[in-house]
């Protein structure tokens, strides 16, 4: 006789608790557990954990009949302890995983298992047909059947499972035709708990991505058919999550290619209307269609200050596109659309990767400063990620482009858990047959500050300035690390960044485990400060030491010097000046918090910021005798708070504050004119003058 009594199923999307930064709903698994409830009713109960801690405790006090564990690249460690964990505890208890982190051919699946014995099936691509064929299994079974083993010599499509020694399984993977025949699990309340700890919505108007690049698993064949959520479901989701009680800092857009459909205008139009009613939110994160499509304008406009326009670059080398298979990017194109877009959005922002394949060293430098001189505020560069089941993990791809990889520790991708030190390591490349690794270290160092210049906004007067002038910035940062290296005082800066980018790669998993295992290490990294980006880490560590900020500028001077002529000096000094003062944190920490600040410029000086964009037309000054300058109110309170909790300000909040405030810990131009306050364009696209007095402080 069956076994009706309600079957218990703990699903999991683990995340390091240890550091809480940006910790997003487990909205994966919850598409899982309603789907499943939708078919099965009350026969099965349905536990959702993001924390491993929470996770191990609810075991303890109650074992499930069955636990699911998510596979990302940024929890494949922390999943396996939990795995591992639990099967020693109890090794009859079934254990599925699924998750794109493996690899999608069946000799790669086949070492997974091997290696990951505790799994005892394991889901390909999206699971929710194959997660409730295995709970619908199970539950037919009489309760003291519900075992490891049973389930390991069930075949069920789209799954795999090691069974008598061998592999069995197949990729015949099921999705709904019809994404809405998945429940909400916002709508159903299954991300209440989660919403009311403060994690970030996370959710999905469609699902697919019709590229195929080569370093992505999103564009695989089984997943680049596009199906869409209706919109009824869509605006039903986003108005829950923005009209609940609980808040949160942003809304995050899943979609693998936003503004790729016409019918995101619509979708765009209801996230702003919810922000102008509710202000529950006060960003939108999402990825940006690859391509330009005529109406991202109007999703631009729309969106406004809420989100950076994100264009997916990588690179913007013609031959390393085609290799990656990225043909689709029209640089000509997207370069029309952040033009359209600015003024629109907060800024625009992409991502350059190092050692994609033929890439070179002046082919990236040569891509940095085209992406500087299309507009976009925000630039972001890292190492190419090996991701499992991405074409360029492949063995064949490796071996022709002389793909060579090393690994290392994920910024916050670690902690203590039962007393085990668990931890996350990825594999990028780096060295290929284009580029020594040398020349990305070089690299390395020549991103910090690019970064710190352009991204974190420190010297946005003068980036605007040398790009007008024609000057190539990144051979600007080549200097800065060359003349870095000699400065008697910067070069413990620069050197200590040298020494990081060498240090933080590991050769093989064995080496990096090797490393780990000294205790002074990880007593190391379970500190604040030690999870940090290391960009972010490089210009905290300047911004902490008075002498290195002051050195830094002098460095700065000096190899300006190198690019204008002696009468064009004092223009370049006075610009450097600008960027210094306009730092409102170096200022507030120096004791000096006023909020507002009027620099005496030249009147060449002011009318190179003017002629630069700088100074916006809108911002325009006659008879101009000073600059007058603003910090936002919100940013400063946040700084000041900051100071007056931590004295000694340690890296990591100095840190966390550049990463959630990036781009608006600087003091911009404002308008003094009354009559034009209607117009200002600051921060906000749509502000009246009673709205702008609220945020920021008119000087008449």
């Amino acid at each position: 006789m069956k076994n009706k009594k309600v079957m218990l199923v703990y699903l999991s999307d683990l995340a390091h608790d240890y550091f809480k930064v940006n910790q997003y709903t487990p909205t994966g698994v919850g598409y899982l557990a309603t789907y499943s409830q939708s078919k099965l009713g009350k026969q099965v109960e349905f536990r959702l954990f993001k924390s491993v801690t929470k996770l191990l405790n609810a075991y303890e006090k109650k074992k499930p009949d069955l636990i699911g564990l998510s596979n990302y690249t940024w929890n494949s460690a922390l999943s396996k302890f939990a795995g591992q964990w639990i099967k020693k505890r109890d090794p009859s208890l079934p254990i599925i995983m699924g998750g794109p982190n493996i690899r999608t051919y069946r000799k790669g699946i086949e070492e997974f298992l091997r290696t990951n014995e505790y799994v005892d099936t394991y889901c390909m691509f999206a699971g929710e047909i194959s997660v409730y064929e295995i709970i619908k299994f199970l539950l037919d079974q009489p309760k003291d059947k519900r075992t490891s083993k049973i389930l390991r010599g069930y075949t069920i499509n789209g799954c795999y499972s090691i069974f008598k020694n061998r592999l069995i399984g197949n990729s015949n993977y099921a999705k709904p035709d019809d994404l809405d025949e998945v429940p909400s699990p916002y709508l159903t309340g299954l991300m209440d708990p989660f919403l009311k700890e403060g994690y970030y919505p996370i959710l999905e108007t469609n699902r697919g991505c019709p590229f195929s690049c080569t370093f992505c698993i999103w564009g695989i064949s089984a997943l680049n058919k596009l199906l869409r959520f209706s919109m009824k479901r869509v605006k039903s989701e986003l108005t829950y999550v923005a009209k609940s009680s609980f808040g949160s800092p942003a809304i995050v857009l899943a979609d693998a290619n936003f503004g790729i459909l016409p019918r995101d205008v619509e979708i765009a139009q209801h996230i702003r209307d919810l922000y102008d009613e509710t202000r529950s939110f006060s960003s939108l994160r999402m990825y940006w269609a690859k391509v330009a499509k005529p109406h991202m304008v109007d999703i631009g406009k729309i969106l406004g200050h809420l989100t950076h326009t994100y264009i997916a670059f990588q690179s913007l080398d013609d031959k390393v596109l085609e290799n990656i298979k990225r043909k689709n990017i029209r640089t000509e194109e997207l370069s029309d659309l952040i033009e359209k877009l600015k003024g629109f959005s907060y800024g625009a922002q992409t991502d350059l990767l190092v050692g994609l394949p033929g890439e070179t060293y002046q082919s990236h430098m040569d891509s940095l400063d085209k992406a500087l001189s299309m507009g976009l505020t925000h630039i972001f560069g890292g190492e190419i990620q090996m991701l499992p089941g991405s074409e360029m993990d492949e063995e064949d791809h490796r071996d022709r482009f002389g793909l060579k990889t090393k690994y290392r520790f994920i910024e916050g991708g670690y902690g203590l858990y039962k007393g085990q030190f668990v931890y996350e390591l990825q594999e990028s490349i780096r060295e290929t047959k284009s580029m020594r690794e040398k020349e990305m270290l070089k690299l390395r160092a020549i991103r910090a500050f690019f970064f710190a210049s352009v991204t974190l906004g420190e010297h946005l007067p003068l980036v605007h300035y040398l790009t007008k002038k024609g000057i190539r910035f990144t051979k600007v940062c080549e200097k800065l690390v060359e003349e870095g290296k000699k400065d008697p005082v910067f070069k413990n800066s620069v050197n200590w960044l040298i020494k990081q980018s060498v240090e933080e790669w590991h050769k093989n998993p064995e080496k990096a485990a090797n490393y780990i295992a000294k205790p002074k290490v990880r007593e190391s990294l379970l500190e604040e400060e030690a999870f940090l980006k290391l960009n972010t880490g490089f210009f905290a560590r300047i911004c902490l030491d008075r002498k290195q900020y002051d050195s830094y500028y002098k460095v700065f001077e000096r190899v300006l010097a190198k690019f204008f002529p002696k009468e064009r000096m004092n223009v370049i000094s006075q610009i450097l000046l600008l960027c210094k003062e306009r730092n409102y944190f170096m200022r507030c920490r120096g004791g000096n918090r006023v909020r507002s600040l009027t620099l005496n410029l030249l009147p060449e000086t002011i009318k190179a910021l003017e002629d630069s964009g700088y100074i916006t037309a809108k911002q325009r000054l006659q008879n101009p005798k000073s600059l007058n300058l603003e910090m936002d109110p919100v940013v400063a309170d946040y700084c000041e708070n900051l100071i007056d909790n931590n004295r000694q300000m340690k890296v990591i909040l100095l840190s966390q504050t550049f990463m959630l405030q990036t781009g608006k810990f600087v003091m911009s131009p404002i308008k003094i004119s009354e009559k034009q306050i209607s117009t200002m364009n600051l921060k906000r696209d749509d502000a009246d003058k009673a709205d702008m007095e609220k945020h920021f402080k008119i000087i008449y």
